[in-house]
């Protein structure tokens, strides 16, 4: 019922306008591409503890320590023997199977932090909310993570094959006739950072608490490792002895490792190991993305 003409109107309510100075971002906008890679810097910083407290950069740069401080040795003692005989501390096939173990609780360190944080803070939906989509979030932190793994898989073997050379007589020449294992180097190294990085963010999707990943992590990797020497020496008189060591990840990569370079009496040869570890990295991807699939 309105108000009879004349009369005076009640003040029901008070409001007022502020102007904040907000105004529209006109620049450049850079899309998917640019939020795919600024995940993946994003992730990989953080993993490191970079802009955190030093507790959180404590573990990842004691590995790197000890694999540097590993690879530093071998060099300082080939050094050494170079003045007399020549010969090599440890081969490269040896090698990776040396450092592998350091490898594998570097990826239960930093997979962890790439995906659980986002789960227990509730911003997945900011994430999928607008540029990126669920593959492309996977697909960053996947490739964070086998980027700092490349960092420990490849970067030291590939320090080692050049102060090897650079110890040659002729270091130019030995270079470039030694390309062929540098080359080797890459494919194992990339081969195992991807490996390593695909099962633990498979693992790490299943929490939101980072201890919980770690533990389940390192508790996985010792768990198949046992199952695995069980397996291998109940039917060890069985052609699927050598089939069931596909299952380990430690006896896969150091298999492949010795058949690229030293081309030991192994029952496949190394592109079946290599087969074995995309095939695996394929289902561990897609586990991962499973994880992150809309619930309907």
């Amino acid at each position: 019922m309105s108000a009879p003409e004349g009369a005076a109107v009640p003040q029901t309510g008070y409001g007022e306008v502020y102007d904040r100075g907000y105004t529209h971002y006109e620049g450049e906008r850079l899309g998917r591409r640019q939020a795919f890679r600024a995940l993946v810097r994003y992730s990989a910083s953080r993993s490191l503890g970079i802009r955190k407290r030093w507790t959180a950069k404590v573990v990842p740069f004691i590995l790197y320590a000890i694999v540097g401080g590993t690879t530093l040795v071998v060099i300082g003692i080939e050094a050494f023997l170079a003045r007399f005989s020549g010969e090599t501390v440890i081969g490269y096939g040896e090698f990776f199977g040396f450092i592998f173990l350091v490898e594998g609780l570097f990826v239960a360190t930093v997979a962890p932090e790439m995906l659980c944080p986002d789960r227990r803070e509730h911003v997945l939906t900011l994430y999928f909310s607008k540029a990126i989509t669920r593959l492309d979030y996977v697909l960053a932190k996947l490739a964070a993570t086998a980027l700092l793994t490349l960092t420990m898989s490849f970067v030291p073997a590939a320090l080692l094959w050049l102060f090897r050379n650079l110890l040659a007589d002729a270091p130019l020449t030995s270079m470039s006739q030694h390309l062929g294992d540098l080359a080797r180097i890459a494919l194992i190294g990339g081969l195992i950072a991807l490996y390593l990085g695909s099962v633990g963010t498979a693992i790490a999707s299943f929490t939101g608490r980072k201890a919980i990943a770690v533990v389940a992590i390192v508790v996985g990797y010792v768990v198949t490792e046992a199952l695995v020497n069980s397996l291998a020496m109940a039917l060890e008189e069985n052609r699927l002895a050598d089939w069931v060591t596909f299952l380990s990840p430690a006896v896969i990569v150091s298999n492949l490792a010795q058949a690229l370079f030293s081309a030991p009496d192994l029952p496949f040869h190394w592109w079946a190991y290599a087969t074995g570890m995309v095939a695996t990295m394929v289902i561990a991807t897609a586990v991962t993305l499973w994880r992150y699939l809309p619930e309907r």
